[in-house]
């Protein structure tokens, strides 16, 4: 073999070992996202289904509070605890943006409304609402009037919640 055939073989040789990297670097990639996704998409289901469980237990608590405020027992304490919903897994999934793909804009509008809901906040506004009914600061027509709406908007993040759910299990 000639001086040149081999600078030809090696250089050759290089240019075959470089590209297969790169196919190897893309393969490993592509692998490694679609494992982390399968394995997302599948913790963020079961926080759903936890999530849609514990809207139900609120929405019990929300129809005794509505019998208790429609028959004037200002007896009862309620405290509405939103800092269980979970988000952990729904965050980890948006910020891998894995979110995007699955939901259409509707779709994400509605879930960052129910993580805003779910919050300090929410929770603090509905345990006000429900010391200041006790302590007779707000009359029975408010009160029922937030406690409905609250309890409709429970029901709604419940379905919401479902279909959402369907979405990222069907795509």
């Amino acid at each position: 073999m000639t001086f040149w055939e081999y600078v030809f073989a090696t250089f050759g040789g290089v240019g075959l070992g470089f590209v297969f990297s790169i196919f190897l670097f893309y393969l490993t990639n592509r692998w490694g996202r679609n494992t982390r996704r399968k394995l997302l998409e599948k913790n963020v289901v079961k926080e759903f289904e936890f999530n849609e469980k514990y809207l139900e237990e609120v929405v019990k608590k929300l129809e005794e509070a509505i019998q208790d405020i429609t028959v004037g027992d200002k007896t009862r304490f309620y405290y509405f605890n939103y800092r269980s919903y979970q988000r952990l897994f729904t965050n980890a999934y948006f910020m891998q943006n894995f979110l995007y793909e699955k939901l259409n804009p509707n779709d994400t509008y509605k879930l960052d409304l129910i993580l805003n809901r779910m919050t300090i906040p929410g929770e603090q506004f509905m345990t006000s609402l429900m010391d200041k009914w006790n302590s007779s600061q707000i009359g029975q027509q408010e009160a029922l009037k937030f406690a409905r709406l609250e309890r409709d908007s429970m029901k709604s993040f419940i379905k919401d919640i479902g279909k959402i759910k369907q979405k990222i299990v069907s795509k």
